[in-house]
């Protein structure tokens, strides 16, 4: 599987064009003014909007310099089950492919999710710093082209856009202003492995009544940690099959 670019929400969401991989095999990718070529995306920012039920989920997603367009559909249900479980505010991970939808000025750049999961302060801040390396990296290839030399990526995302040096500048400043917003100090410990059995375990612990809890608030509640909705699901079989709890009536799961 193809590794998944990092691009900042202004960046992405002012991508117009499409380019050939070369190949003929692979499609075409989504070329950012600051010469990302985007199939496949990794983004991490706030949850502030989701609407929509079923298959088809839209969602929008912000980091420091603009807002994602996200989006689910049939073809990947664990995300769009992930995604209904998730209030907004929240701050999420997505991988997903990168879609231009129609031509021209009005064209506009989605994120068609593939995985998504709840995540903490400490990995969006994390996400922006190697965002920002990314992204310097191309801006240097850009730069590189206007004085003759650079890589054929960058000579195209240079030919598509129309980019000069003072328009370079500017994505630097974009940059910057992403970086401003990243904690002084990151604490590492933040981030660890989340063990789907322990977190369900400690959420039927907490919210379980008499009666237990209901499957799909358990689930909500994996989302809310970090786990996808399989995840949780596969969390609470395993739950079962050890005989760490049962269910006293259709739909609930209670702690033996």
């Amino acid at each position: 599987m193809e590794p998944a670019e990092r691009v900042f929400a202004r960046d992405f969401a002012a991508a117009r064009y499409t380019a050939d991989s070369g190949d003929g095999r692979n499609g075409s990718y989504v070329v950012t003014p600051t010469g990302a070529w985007c199939r496949r995306l990794f983004i991490v920012g706030a949850l502030t909007e989701r609407r929509g039920s079923g298959d088809i989920v839209q969602a929008r997603v912000a980091d420091p310099t603009g807002t994602f367009r996200v989006s689910t559909d049939w073809q990947n249900p664990d995300a769009g089950e992930t995604l209904r479980h998730i209030e907004p505010p929240a701050f999420v991970a997505v991988t997903g492919r990168a879609t231009l939808i129609g031509s021209g000025p009005r064209a506009y750049a989605t994120v068609d999710a593939e995985a998504l999961c709840v995540v903490n302060r400490t990995v969006r801040d994390l996400w922006v710093q190697k965002t920002a390396g990314a992204t310097l990296d191309r801006l240097i290839a850009l730069e590189e082209v206007l004085l003759g030399g650079g890589d054929e990526r960058a000579a195209t995302a240079l030919r598509l856009y129309g980019t000069t040096g003072e328009e370079i500048r500017d994505m630097a400043g974009m940059v910057r202003t992403a970086l401003a917003s990243v904690r002084p100090e990151i604490i590492f410990g933040d981030i660890g492995p989340v063990a789907g059995r322990d977190l369900l375990l400690a959420t039927l612990e907490e919210e379980g009544g008499a009666r237990g809890i209901a499957v799909e608030d358990a689930v909500a509640a994996g989302v809310r940690a970090g786990l996808s909705a399989r995840e949780a699901r596969r969390a609470l079989e395993e739950l079962l099959a050890a005989g760490e709890c049962y269910q006293p009536a259709s739909g609930m799961i209670k702690l033996i």
